[in-house]
């Protein structure tokens, strides 16, 4: 399942780059447990900083088929 395409096109970091909304592997922390695997983020092609919302992390943790580490 794909989280819906993110309606700001344009960088909320301040250098004006066009947001791409990738799936990364991190190591991740939820409810004090460190997870590995794939995450739904929104990043930047211009400063490369990402970020998450609600529903990215959302369909994140309900597609998670990794181990607890």
């Amino acid at each position: 399942m794909k989280p819906p395409i993110f309606k700001i096109k344009k960088c909320p970091f301040g250098c004006d780059g066009e947001i791409e909304l990738i799936k990364e592997n991190q190591k991740f922390t939820s409810r004090g447990n460190v997870y590995e695997g794939e995450r739904w983020l929104y990043k930047c092609n211009n400063c490369k900083k990402s970020f998450t919302t609600t529903e990215s992390d959302t369909i994140s943790m309900e597609n998670l088929k990794v181990r607890k580490l």
